[in-house]
Order: C-alpha cells, then structure tokens, then sequence
C-alpha cells in the first residue's frame, strides 16, 4: 500500500501546488456557485432557473470543506490528492480479489502493477487539481466495485452488500450515469455467486440502501418540481447536445450549437421543460436519421478512446494506445477467470455505451480507466515474465 500510495500523493500534492490559484474549468465555477448559495442558505441550486440542473454531491462536498476552514482552491486541490491516492488503493484492494493467485489468477505483482499505472496516469493527476467531480466520483465508484467484491469473497456476508449500495448511492447524486451500472450489480451477483441465492435478497440488499440514499434528495425534488427527478433535469438536452443536425461526434463547445442556431441556453425557462423539449428534439433527430446516429456513434466511440488520433501530442497518444492494447491483452489472458473479471468489464462496457449516445468528453472516459489499469497490469507482468525467461535463456 504504500509502494502504491506514496508516489500517488507526491505526484499529485507537487501538481497540485504548482498549479496557480484560479479555475481552469467553467464547470468549476458552476460548483463553487451552487456551494456559496448551499452556504447562504438559498439551498443546492445554480440559480433560481436551475435548481435541479446539476447532481447535488460535489458542491455539497466542497461547502461541507469550507465548513471545516478549507476555503482556498489549492486546499480543496489538497484534499483532491488525497482523495485521488486512496484511489489507487482501491484499485491495489479490486485487483487483489479480482486476480486472487489462491484461484489460479494472476501473479500477486498485477495489483501492484495496475495501482501504479493509475499512481502516475497523467489525466488522473491533471483532474485533481480542477475543482470538477471527477476526483471525488472515482474514488466512491472504485469503492462501490470494491465492496461487491468483497461480498462475494465473503460468501454473501450481511454488511458487504448494502455498503456497496449506500457509496454507489451517493456516487450517483455525484454523476448521474453511475446509475446504469451500479442497477446492474445485483445481476451480476446473483450470476457470479456460488449457489447464486435468492435473487430478490441480493436485490432487496443492495437496492434499498441505494434507494435510502437517493430518496432525500428526490423528495426535495418532488417538493420543488411537482414532478419525479431522481438527480438532475438535464438528460435531455445533454442528449441534446450529442445528437443534433450540426453534432460531429466529437466535443465541441455550447458557442458552436448556438452560432448554429439549434440551441439556446434557457436561462430563464422552466428547467423541466426546457431539457424535455431538447430530449424530444434529439430523439425526432435519432427516428428520423437512424443512420446518422449510427455514424456519430461510432465516431463517439472512436473519439472516447482517441482511435481517431483528435488529441494532437502523439506521445500521449502512442502511450495510451500501448495501455489499450496491454488491457486487451490482459483480458485475453484471464479469459477462464471471466466470472471474477466480468465486473470491471461491465464497468468498461456500460460506460462506453453510455458515451456512444451522450456527449464523450474526455474527462468521462476516467471511470473506465481503472478497469483498464487492471487488465493492463495482468499483460504487463506476463510480458515481464517472459522477457526474463528470454533472458535466462540467452544467458545459458
């Protein structure tokens, strides 16, 4: 742990300082507004017009840092680096059971491997140092992998599974699109399980504590809208955004659709009906052209795993590419341990899915990354072990 841990916070405490004391992001102004009005008591909203229209956990998180005297954005950078190391262990603990050595898995040098990748990842450390979600977002989506995991080399132990539901929970109402695969987990336990087990106590053990968490904040909802919002209002002009006459499959800036004319932002328009409104317009957009969704699908994809070469430091590029490869090599290899395996390749599969019709930020593609890691891990330490018997070899 702290071979893993310590070059992980070092790494990410030198960025973080370095880093001058200003926002990077305009998504970081949203947060730290939605903060200041929690902490002036006009509640978890933007603006009266959107009072619903982003997940409501990282502006609470950084209000409740203020309350504990971290007011400066390097402190909250601080606290982030923390937060992105303990990650890492996460990934060291999800490796660990995911590759057990005592079932025939990978050697006890994978997690390690895999922890490390993650330690130096460079969009891990840039993304710690931005007041956005995505740091606090990855350290609970990894411990809601962990602890599934745990319940399932425990036998189905009592405490395990409704741990998993209450973080994936509160990792939701940090980033909507959680929701999908943390939904898909009980599934997966009752497939993966020995003697599998009543499937409606794995749900009921997982579900209703997820369910607990999220209730407050859709009762504040209800209360607000007159309407169920389980999160946020803003599915459908996201979908929107990706899907639409001028869409290219790639990011592209909110200015680009409004020169275009084919959207605007409703600063003053009922938040419900104005993304209602975008989500019919999209999905009139996918009926009518099923083609053309296809196509910008496939370009979403192609953009969520750089295959089409957008990002312009071909370093990073080779680099990233070699890590796709290695992790589709290591997937290849611990093919007969699919059961165990099959969690972070659901990880892989529904955040992909989602970012083939939503829009496919970069920053988005950060979830998958510590699935990723592991297989990476899995074919790095076979290629190690090859080489060295290579070696012996000639040396003989």
């Amino acid at each position: 742990m702290a071979i893993v841990f310590i070059p992980a916070i070092v790494i990410r405490l030198i960025y973080s300082l370095a880093m001058p004391e200003e926002y990077r992001d305009p998504d970081e102004v949203i947060y730290t507004t939605m903060a200041d009005n929690l902490l002036a008591g006009r509640g978890l909203i933007l603006s009266k017009y959107r009072r619903a229209a982003f997940p409501p956990l990282y502006p609470a998180f950084l209000a409740g840092l203020r309350l504990v005297g971290v007011r400066s954005i390097r402190g909250v950078r601080l606290v982030q680096a923390i937060l992105g190391a303990a990650s890492c262990l996460w990934l060291l603990g999800i490796t660990r059971l995911v590759f057990s050595p005592g079932r025939g898995g990978a050697p006890p040098a994978v997690p390690l491997t895999a922890a490390l990748l993650m330690a130096v990842y460079p969009l891990g450390i840039y993304y710690c140092a931005s007041l956005m979600t995505e740091t606090l977002f990855i350290f609970l989506l990894l411990g809601g992998i962990y602890l599934p995991l745990r319940s399932l080399e425990t036998g189905g132990s009592s405490f395990w599974l409704p741990a998993a539901g209450i973080v994936l929970g509160v990792g939701i109402l940090c980033r909507p699109t959680l929701l999908l695969f943390a939904l898909l987990i009980p599934f997966w336990l009752w497939i993966t399980r020995p003697g599998r087990g009543c499937f409606f106590r794995l749900l009921l053990g997982f579900l209703l504590p997820l369910i607990l968490v999220l209730l407050p904040w859709g009762i504040r909802n209800y209360r607000l809208f007159q309407r169920i919002v389980p999160v946020t209002t803003q599915a459908g002009n996201i979908l929107y955004l990706a899907n639409n006459p001028l869409a290219t499959g790639g990011t592209v800036s909110i200015s680009y659709f409004l020169e275009g004319g084919i959207y605007h932002l409703g600063e003053e328009e009922d938040e419900i009906t104005y993304s209602r409104e975008y989500g019919d317009r999209a999905l009139r957009f996918i009926a009518a052209s099923p083609g053309r969704f296809l196509v910008l699908s496939l370009k979403r994809l192609a953009w969520f795993y750089h295959l089409d070469g957008h990002y312009p430091r071909i370093t990073f590029l080779v680099i990233f590419w070699g890590i796709l490869g290695l992790a589709l090599a290591g997937v290849g290899l611990t093919r007969r341990e699919w059961r165990r395996t099959s969690l972070l390749l659901l990880l892989i599969v529904v955040f992909t899915l989602i970012h083939m019709v939503f829009p496919p930020e970069g920053r988005y593609r950060l979830p998958i990354m510590s699935a990723v890691f592991a297989f990476s891990g899995v074919a790095l330490v076979r290629l190690a072990r090859i080489i060295h018997r290579l070696k012996f070899f000639q040396g003989n």
